[in-house]
């Protein structure tokens, strides 16, 4: 009796689909699986070690993304193919799931911006945004047309307040601000503060600016806002924490590397690596002055800015401590960018508060004409 073109197919299909027997092939796939379950440990959880005691952690903390991409996809092989290893991968994907969940939120049920501006409740909308000083980036160099971009998208989004960094003084005439935008800037933020180092503060309520001293005062900024809403008062600190220097030839051999270009990985430990090594460290330093300031002040705070580090990092951990939460970790959905240059694909900027907010939707806005994306909260005051 011969067989139907229908019953072949289905005999193909399931041989195809049908766990492998072969005991070799099963062991590879539960040692690749083991393996991988601990490299996605080890990644998602670098951050928790003090880089002044081994910067190697925090180095991997930046390679969760992929590692997490590669756990998901071995997880859909196993499913198919090796059940027993599928089990390892779901067992680490679990124990990772506070680093998941850190890197990449799923609040798929958060308001709409429509949503949340009809609310009648007290809210404000915060924005955190690296302007590299109000030059045009949008065309993979800095440069300036008519009208400043990065004005007219600050005006565009109307927030209550813009904390920048590596800001500028918007006057007409400088930066290719107009005349116009100057005019619509002071109506919406009647009080604005920037100082020389670019950090400053752009609010539709009453600023009183304070700038934190520290001993490395030339390497990284902390600025102090008291902002008081019609509700109550907010500290706000602004954050620009150690860069990593690289130079433009640095860069040049990073853009050869992400090309599959071999010939310059025996820089990399006495170029980036070192580099990389050395600015962990310094934020770490860095991040015990901005944690000391944040316990001296009482009440809601909100601590944002560039941190030049990803979700999860030694920094942020340090400073966030046990009082303080991330916006985009409660009401972000999804992985973010927020530095978009030179393959440096990463966010390195945060928001964190504590007391009587409720953070109802976080989002990173589009506007390309600075390095930096913008970070973007909308924060409900809770009641009294």
């Amino acid at each position: 009796m011969r067989s139907s073109p229908e019953n072949n197919r289905r005999d193909l299909k399931r041989s195809i689909f049908s766990p492998v027997r072969n005991r070799g092939l099963r062991f590879v796939a539960m040692l690749t699986s083991i393996v991988t379950g601990g490299v996605l440990l080890t990644t998602g959880y670098g951050g928790m070690v003090n880089p002044q005691e081994g910067a190697v952690w925090a180095i991997g903390a930046m390679l969760f993304p992929l590692v997490l991409g590669w756990s998901v996809f071995l997880l859909a092989v196993n499913l198919v193919w090796f059940r027993r290893a599928a089990a390892v991968n779901v067992i680490s994907l679990a124990f990772s799931m506070s680093a998941i969940l850190t890197f990449c939120p799923m609040h798929f049920f958060r308001p709409s911006e429509a949503e949340v501006e009809r609310m009648k409740s007290p809210k404000f909308k915060l924005m955190t945004y690296n302007m590299l000083n109000l030059d045009d980036y949008s065309k993979g160099f800095c440069s300036l047309g008519d009208g400043n971009p990065t004005v007219e998208y600050i005006l565009r989004e109307s927030p209550d307040i813009v904390v920048c960094q590596e800001g500028a003084a918007i006057e007409p005439g400088k930066k290719n601000v107009t005349e116009d935008q100057y005019e619509r800037i002071a109506a919406a933020f009647p009080y604005r503060h920037v100082n020389s180092r670019g950090m400053g503060i752009l609010s539709r309520y009453p600023v009183a600016a304070d700038l934190i001293r520290h001993e490395d005062q030339w390497l990284y900024d902390v600025n102090r806002y008291e902002v008081s809403l019609p509700e109550e008062k907010i500290t706000i600190f602004n954050l620009h924490l150690q860069s990593l220097g690289l130079t433009a030839g640095d860069k040049e051999i990073y853009h050869h590397l992400t090309s599959g270009n071999a010939e310059d990985v025996g820089v990399i430990r006495t170029s980036l690596i070192s580099k990389l090594t050395s600015a962990l460290r310094k934020r770490a330093i860095q991040a015990q002055v901005v944690r000391s300031a944040v316990d001296s002040t009482r009440g809601t705070v909100i601590v944002c800015g560039d941190f030049n580090d990803i979700p999860g990092c030694y920094a942020q951990r340090l400073i966030q401590g046990d009082d303080l939460r991330d916006a985009y970790r409660e009401a972000g959905f999804g992985p973010a960018i927020t530095y978009h240059a030179d393959r440096f694909f990463f966010r390195i900027d945060h928001i964190l508060y504590r007391g009587g907010l409720k953070p109802l939707r976080a989002w990173v806005g589009t506007n390309e004409s600075s390095d930096h994306f913008p970070l973007i909260a909308w924060f409900e005051l809770a009641e009294n």
